[in-house]
């Protein structure tokens, strides 16, 4: 569990210092909504300006103030909330200056400020003047001297905002993956469960009757194979060799099953991520529909394949944590399995030399010439 735990922290320390805090702490500054729910009902709102927004980008009539005051004049009620949004993208935004205005799914955007700019990219802040979309990859120029389209750079960060609230789970079975399939392999080495010097140490003593030395050093050794010996010394003499082999197979039954919980939890998580995905998916669409429902038919193309975008992320994030974690299942499950096939081979061969201690003590009868036969055979 101490091993658990700590690598839970380790990899919730890689995580975070995976995301780009400068622009999570403008998503958070920005607040944009999150999911496809949102982005339905956003994109319903702003249809209108589909059909505003190209005529003007292609006329460019008048000056920037005049194509402004035009949108937001033909929006009316719809017009934008003048909420900022930091941007940053890897485009040529070298000839960007501040005022010009930008469409961006259905909605127009001024910019308002530029950080820095150049030929290999830059950053800028975007005010939301007409529609209530919150702002995706593409941005295409209405008016102004700034490029004619621009990309904005999408860290993991955004596509996990705009999954909505289905991806808070998911990231949770992520996590959890990571952190078993780790802890996994660190438990799952023949060195922890079955280390040879300890198997070779046991035989040798063994081998010269003395069971007291094999209780100390199956005491001090941590694993299976050190487990399955404490049992297997345990009232010793008052044992016979069945006894020694009910209580062994009896007690190491229930510890196998305990070494089996992360890896079942893995293929528990390789089952719910998709499921979970499927969930998001099918939320965001039902959401969708409902959002075009009152659109007009200029703008449901566009708001339709915002929303199943959006909606989508769900899935694919659902699956990007199942398929790694069904690989993770079977490679760790068959390294279970040999390692337990492994112990059981050992544990037979102790039972045999217990038997030949058994013998010389005169605390076990001869066993039969087929028994003996068989066992030559085996060894």
């Amino acid at each position: 569990m101490k091993r658990l735990l700590v690598t839970g922290a380790a990899v919730l320390a890689v995580a975070i210092m995976a995301v780009d805090p400068a622009q999570g702490q403008a998503q958070l500054a920005a607040k944009p909504a999150a999911g496809a729910g949102a982005a339905a009902k956003d994109a319903a709102v702003a249809a209108p300006l589909d059909d505003f927004l190209p005529s003007v980008a292609k006329d460019e009539m008048g000056s920037k103030e005049e194509v402004e005051e035009m949108l937001r004049g033909d929006m009316g009620e719809r017009a934008g909330d003048l909420k900022k949004f930091e941007i940053k993208t890897d485009s040529d935004i070298a000839a960007l200056e501040v005022g010009d205005l930008y469409k961006n799914e259905e909605t127009a955007y001024k910019i308002t400020a530029i950080r820095r700019k150049s030929a290999k990219g830059g950053e800028f802040t975007a005010q939301r003047i007409a529609g209530q979309n919150e702002p995706m990859r593409r941005w295409i120029r209405i008016s102004g001297a700034g490029p004619q389209n621009i990309i904005a750079r999408m860290t993991l960060l955004d596509f996990y905002l705009q999954g909505g609230s289905f991806m808070h789970p998911i990231l949770v079975l992520f996590v959890a993956m990571i952190v078993l399939s780790v802890n996994d392999m660190l438990v799952y080495r023949r060195s922890i469960q079955c280390p040879p010097e300890f198997v070779g140490a046991v035989d040798a003593a063994l081998v010269q009757g003395d069971i007291r030395k094999v209780e100390e050093l199956s005491k001090g050794t941590k694993g299976l194979m050190a487990f399955i010996c404490r049992h297997m010394v345990h009232d010793f003499d008052s044992s016979t060799l069945s006894d020694i082999r009910s209580r062994v197979e009896a007690s190491t039954v229930a510890y196998v099953n305990r070494m089996r919980i992360p890896v079942r939890a893995l293929n528990l998580i390789s089952v719910a991520s998709p499921l979970l995905g499927l969930m998001g998916t099918i939320t965001g669409m039902v959401i969708v529909f409902e959002g075009i429902a009152g659109t007009s038919n200029a703008g449901k193309a566009s708001v339709l394949a915002a929303g199943i975008r959006t909606a989508l992320f769900t899935t694919i994030a659902g699956l990007t944590v199942a398929i790694p974690a069904l690989f993770a299942y079977f490679g760790l499950n068959q390294k279970h399995g040999s390692l337990v096939s492994e112990c059981e081979t050992v544990f037979d061969r102790f039972m045999y030399l217990l038997a030949q201690v058994k013998r010389s003590r005169g605390q076990e009868p001869e066993e039969p010439a087929e028994g003996k036969r068989r066992k030559t055979v085996q060894d």
